[in-house]
């Protein structure tokens, strides 16, 4: 008899834990999505997803906080801050255990938007990871230099060559500490863009926006992507 109730009691367990494991796997299996503007003419913006707010006062230039979504295809929409009108209306496959970022682009009156799927891995020991984004419409394609501080890119050839609007470059793993990234027309030297110094910690991932700056010209943004 003994035998049998600490069977049972073994069994019930083995239950337990197994419900428990069900649960986990379930609650791990959301993907993450955040929204960046990158809409010049839209000084805040709000995310729905399937109809429900879940990121609002995105300035320009600026990124949301992740926020948990589940898998499947999802009803994705942007509106202004405090109103109804859509900019952005699509539906996209998510996958699970996913980290998206939906960036709007372009003006208002001709606004698109890219969906693009972060890699928050960690790097290697001791490096950092960057990725390049080109979201200015004003500067058209540009050849990208990604350089220690003060490094002269008369005599280099550029680190990514006419990346387009609306294009992401990959992820470049590099050592931490001071760097610099520029912008020129493809094959020229000639500087639209320079990020002035940009500090870099190991395990950091950042995301570097190439953007239109209101006031006239360009400008970047550094967005913080994990640690």
């Amino acid at each position: 008899m003994r035998r049998r109730r600490w069977g049972l009691f073994c069994a019930g367990l083995s239950l337990i834990a197994l419900a428990s494991l069900t649960i986990g796997c379930g609650s791990s299996g959301n993907a993450k999505i955040r929204l960046v503007n990158a809409t010049p003419d839209e000084s805040s913006l709000d995310l729905l997803v399937d109809a429900k707010n879940v990121a609002s006062g995105v300035g320009y230039g600026a990124a949301s906080a992740y926020t948990s979504v589940g898998g499947g295809t999802r009803h994705l929409q942007v509106e202004p801050t405090g109103t109804t009108n859509v900019l952005i209306d699509t539906s996209s496959s998510v996958g699970s255990v996913s980290n998206l970022t939906l960036i709007s682009l372009n003006f208002s009156f001709n606004i698109s938007s890219v969906l693009l799927t972060d890699d928050n891995s960690a790097p290697t020991s001791g490096n950092f990871k960057l990725r390049i984004f080109n979201a200015s419409p004003g500067m058209g394609a540009q050849d990208v230099y990604v350089v220690t501080f003060g490094t002269d890119i008369n005599s280099i050839d550029p680190t990514f060559s006419s990346l387009g609007f609306g294009s992401a470059a990959a992820y470049s793993t590099l050592t931490a500490g001071d760097y610099e990234v520029f912008f020129t027309p493809p094959g020229q030297k000639f500087i639209n863009l320079d990020s002035g110094k940009l500090t870099f910690s190991a395990g950091q991932i950042r995301t570097l926006l190439a953007l239109n700056n209101p006031a006239g010209a360009f400008m970047s943004a550094l967005l913080t992507d994990a640690n």
